[in-house]
Order: C-alpha cells, then sequence, then structure tokens
C-alpha cells in the first residue's frame, strides 16, 4: 500500500509541476489556466489516498518549474511502469492534460507550442 501511496504522490507532483509549466510558459499565467488546475487538482483530490493534495501543488507553485525538470520527472515516473503500454498510457495522458492546459485561455501562444513539441519529442 505504501508503495501505491507513493507512486500516487509522484503523479500529483508531477501533474502540478507540468500544469504550472505549461501554464505559464507564454509569460501569462492566466484566469482560465488556474481555473483548469484547479480542477484537476480538485479530482485528484477525490482520487487517491493524498490527503494534502492542495499542500503538494501549493508547494510547487511556489518556485520556479523548468522544462527539463518536467520532462526528467516523467522519465523517472515512467522508469517504474512495468509495460510500454502502461508507458504509453502515461505518456497519452499527460500529453492530453498539457493541450488541455495550453487551450486552456483559448489561445495557444508560440511558445506553448515549442515547449510541447520538446515535451513530446523527449518521448517518442
Amino acid at each position: 500500500m505504501e508503495q501505491n501511496y507513493q507512486a500516487i504522490e509522484r503523479v500529483v507532483r508531477l501533474a502540478a509541476k507540468t500544469g504550472l509549466y505549461f501554464a505559464s510558459v507564454d509569460g501569462d499565467y492566466s484566469n482560465a489556466e488556474r481555473i483548469f488546475i484547479e480542477n484537476y487538482k480538485n479530482q485528484l483530490a477525490q482520487v487517491g489516498p493524498i490527503s494534502d493534495v492542495q499542500g503538494i501543488f501549493n508547494q510547487i507553485f511556489n518556485k520556479p518549474v523548468s522544462l527539463s525538470e518536467v520532462i526528467n520527472e516523467t522519465h523517472d515516473l515512467l522508469d517504474l511502469m512495468p509495460t510500454p503500454a502502461d508507458k504509453q498510457a502515461v505518456v497519452v495522458s499527460l500529453g492530453y492534460y498539457i493541450q488541455r492546459i495550453i487551450m486552456a485561455d483559448g489561445m495557444e501562444h508560440p511558445a506553448e507550442r515549442e515547449a510541447y513539441n520538446t515535451w513530446v519529442k523527449s518521448f517518442v
């Protein structure tokens, strides 16, 4: 059970970092992006045994996050996945999450597209 808890916590931390990075990469962390991430955070809080999802997000949102950090932590998480299908499911889910964050404010900024393309290329 402890191992499952740690895996879920890693996913929550990665989602927070990924969300923060992609929501702010264009230099404007808009209210629409903030609301999207807040809703996502609330959904995560209901799924797993992590009682302090808010604290995890707050801790991460109080420091800068780089794309290399997001990519490295995604690779670390993928290393824990037992099968290629599991790894692919994680990448597809995160890719979808990133795309939703990018479009949360109704527009795709060139910096967002460039960062997303770099992220995708890291997992091909």
